[in-house]
C-alpha cells in the first residue's frame, strides 16, 4: 500500500506541474512557438493535400470525358487505335500513379469483379500503335494530332503522351521510334501553355541518347548542350557531352588523316537541332532497323493497297457463280461464289452467315477470349509470340446450334468431311493486332505438329469474316500478291495442300493490322483424314 501511495503522489505532482504550463504567461509565450510550427506544418500538409486532390480531380475529368465519348458508341470509339491506346494507358500507367495517392483500402473497396488491364497490355497497345505507324506509313505528327482518318478523329496527344510512347520504344531498345516520338513530345511541349505535365529535361535526355544510337552524334551533342543550358549540373549529360565531343574529334582527325589534310579547322558535318533551336539547316538520319526480311516489307506494302492486282491474263481466269454441289443445304439456297485469286485458288463465299448468327458467336466467344498462342516446335509447347497479336477462343459444335450449322454449311460448300476438322476458332484483333506471314499447314520439318489430333495435316482453311473493317485488317498472300479485304458475312477458302499431300507454299499468308475499325474472324481448319474419297490423292506432287 505504501508503494501505491508514493506512486499516486508522484502522478498528482506531475499533473499539477503540467497544468502550471497553462497558468503561466511565460509558458504560454513559449507555446506560441509550438502553434507557429503547427500552423506551418498544417499549411504544408494542406498544400500537399490540395495537390494530391488536384491530381485525382484531373484524372477523374479525363476518364469522365472518355466515358462520355465511348459510352453507347463503344465499337466506333475503340475503332480508333489512338483512343484504344489512351484508354488502356489511363487504366494502367496513369491509374498506378493515382492509386498511390489514395487510401490503402480504396482499391479493395472496388471488389474483385472489376478487371483492369495489365502493364503488358499497356506496352502491347503502345507497340501496336507504333506497328500501325510503320505498316501504313503514318506521319508521327499526323498520328499525334489524331489525323489518321477523316471519318475517325481522336484527341491530340499531349507532350506527356508523346513522351510515354517514346519511353515504351526506348525501354525495348527501339531507338527508331524513340527519336521520332521524343522529338514530337518536344514540339508539343513548345506549343502547350501548361508545361507542367512533363519535364523538358527528361525529353531531351532520352532524345539525345536515341539519336546518338541512330548515328547522329552531332545532333546528340546539340541536344545535350541544350539540356545543360537548363540543368548545368546534370551528371549524365555532362558525361555524355565529353563522350560525344571525343567521338566527333576522333572522327575529324581520322578524316583529316585519310585526306592527308593538315588543316585542323575543317568544319564538322552538322545535324538537326531540336525544334526550338535557331539552327535548322541539318538533317537527322533515322532509319528502320535493317534486320527486317524482304518479305516483311512486301507484306506491309500489300497491307497498304486496297485490292489484289493481277495481270489481265490472270484476271480472265477468275469468275463468279452460284454453287450448290447438289447438296440438300444448297439446292434451294445456293451460295454466291467468287474466285479472287488463281494461283493459289482462293475463293470468297458471300452471305454465308447472318448478323444474328455473328452476334451469337461473338457473345459465346467473348468470355473465353485468351491471348492467341503459337506452337514452338522445338519444345512442342504453345506460347505467345510478337508476330501473332490477337485474342482467340474455341467453340465446339455442341456449344450452340449456330456453330453446328456453320460447320455443316462449310462441309456442304467445300464438299469436305467435317468430322476430322478442328473446332471453330474465333479471333479478335485489338490495337495493332496482326499475324505476320505464316503457313497453316505443317511442313516436313514439323512432322509431329498435329500428331496429337491423329487426323493428318491441315488440308484446307476456311476463314469467316464477322465484321467489316474500315481500314486495314486485310488477309494478304505475299508470295503471289493476293489481298482480301474483310467483308462481314463472307468467308475465304483455300487448299493448303496439293492433291498429292505436298504443301502449297504459295498459300503463305498474313493478317494485316487493323488501322481503323474492329476485326472478328472465325477459322475452321480441315484435316486430311476423311477426305480420301472427297478429294482423291494425286501422284503428281504439284497437282
Amino acid at each position: 500500500m505504501f508503494i501505491i501511495g508514493i506512486l499516486s503522489l508522484l502522478l498528482i505532482k506531475a499533473i499539477l506541474v503540467r497544468n502550471e504550463s497553462f497558468t503561466s504567461t511565460t509558458h504560454l509565450t513559449q507555446l506560441l512557438k509550438t502553434e507557429i510550427a503547427l500552423a506551418k506544418s498544417l499549411e504544408t500538409h494542406l498544400k500537399q493535400e490540395y495537390e494530391r486532390l488536384d491530381q485525382i480531380e484531373k484524372f477523374v475529368n479525363v476518364i469522365k470525358d472518355e466515358i462520355r465519348q465511348a459510352q453507347s458508341n463503344e465499337e466506333y470509339y475503340f475503332g480508333n487505335p489512338v483512343n484504344s491506346y489512351l484508354f488502356i494507358k489511363h487504366l494502367t500507367a496513369d491509374w498506378y500513379n493515382i492509386e498511390e495517392l489514395l487510401p490503402t483500402n480504396f482499391s479493395k473497396n472496388l471488389g474483385d469483379k472489376w478487371i483492369f488491364p495489365s502493364f503488358e497490355d499497356y506496352t502491347g497497345s503502345a507497340t501496336g500503335l507504333l506497328r500501325l505507324q510503320d505498316t501504313y506509313k503514318l506521319n508521327t505528327s499526323q498520328l499525334a494530332n489524331g489525323e489518321i482518318s477523316n471519318k475517325f478523329k481522336s484527341k491530340r496527344l499531349s507532350a506527356l503522351e508523346c513522351y510515354d510512347l517514346g519511353r515504351v520504344a526506348y525501354t525495348s531498345g527501339d531507338f527508331y521510334h524513340t527519336l521520332m516520338w521524343m522529338q514530337e513530345a518536344l514540339d508539343h511541349l513548345d506549343k502547350e501553355q501548361n508545361k507542367t505535365s512533363i519535364n523538358k529535361i527528361d525529353i531531351l535526355d532520352h532524345l539525345a541518347y536515341a539519336t546518338s544510337q541512330q548515328g547522329n552524334v552531332e545532333h546528340a551533342l546539340a541536344v545535350t548542350e541544350e539540356l545543360l543550358k537548363i540543368s548545368p549540373n546534370h551528371i549524365r549529360a555532362n558525361n555524355n557531352k565529353i563522350y560525344y565531343e571525343t567521338i566527333i574529334k576522333n572522327r575529324t582527325l581520322s578524316k583529316q588523316q585519310r585526306k592527308g589534310d593538315t588543316n585542323a579547322n575543317e568544319a564538322l558535318n552538322p545535324s538537326l537541332l531540336p525544334a526550338n533551336s535557331a539552327n535548322k539547316n541539318y538533317k537527322v538520319k533515322n532509319e528502320r532497323p535493317d534486320d527486317l526480311l524482304e518479305e516483311h516489307e512486301l507484306y506491309e506494302e500489300l497491307c497498304r493497297q486496297n485490292q489484289t492486282r493481277l495481270s489481265p491474263q490472270r484476271e480472265a481466269k477468275l469468275f463468279c457463280r452460284y454453287r450448290h454441289n447438289n447438296h440438300p443445304l444448297l439446292i434451294l439456297r445456293p451460295v454466291k461464289e467468287e474466285q479472287v485469286l488463281d494461283q493459289p485458288a482462293i475463293f470468297l463465299f458471300h452471305d454465308v452467315i447472318s448478323d444474328a448468327e455473328i452476334a451469337e458467336i461473338k457473345s459465346l466467344a467473348s468470355p473465353k477470349l485468351q491471348r492467341a498462342v503459337v506452337r514452338d516446335f522445338v519444345t512442342d509447347t504453345f506460347k505467345p509470340a510478337d508476330y501473332r497479336i490477337s485474342k482467340s477462343a474455341w467453340l465446339r459444335n455442341d456449344d450452340s446450334p449456330v456453330v453446328a450449322r456453320l460447320s455443316r454449311l462449310i462441309g456442304a460448300i467445300t464438299n469436305l468431311n467435317m468430322i476430322t476438322a478442328e473446332d471453330l476458332q474465333i479471333a479478335n484483333y485489338g490495337v495493332g493486332g496482326h499475324y505476320e506471314p505464316h503457313f497453316d499447314f505443317a511442313r516436313k520439318s514439323e512432322k509431329d505438329a498435329f500428331s496429337s489430333l491423329g487426323v493428318g495435316n491441315r488440308i484446307a482453311t476456311w476463314l469467316t469474316y464477322m465484321t467489316d473493317v474500315e481500314q486495314g485488317g486485310a488477309t494478304v498472300f505475299p508470295i503471289v500478291g493476293g489481298h482480301l479485304k474483310p467483308k462481314k458475312g463472307s468467308a475465304a477458302f483455300w487448299y493448303n495442300l496439293y492433291a498429292s499431300g505436298e504443301g502449297d507454299y504459295n498459300t503463305r499468308h498474313a493478317a494485316c493490322p487493323v488501322l481503323i475499325g474492329n476485326k472478328w474472324v472465325a477459322n475452321k481448319w480441315i484435316h486430311e483424314r476423311g477426305q480420301e474419297f472427297r478429294r482423291p490423292c494425286s501422284l503428281d506432287p504439284m497437282a
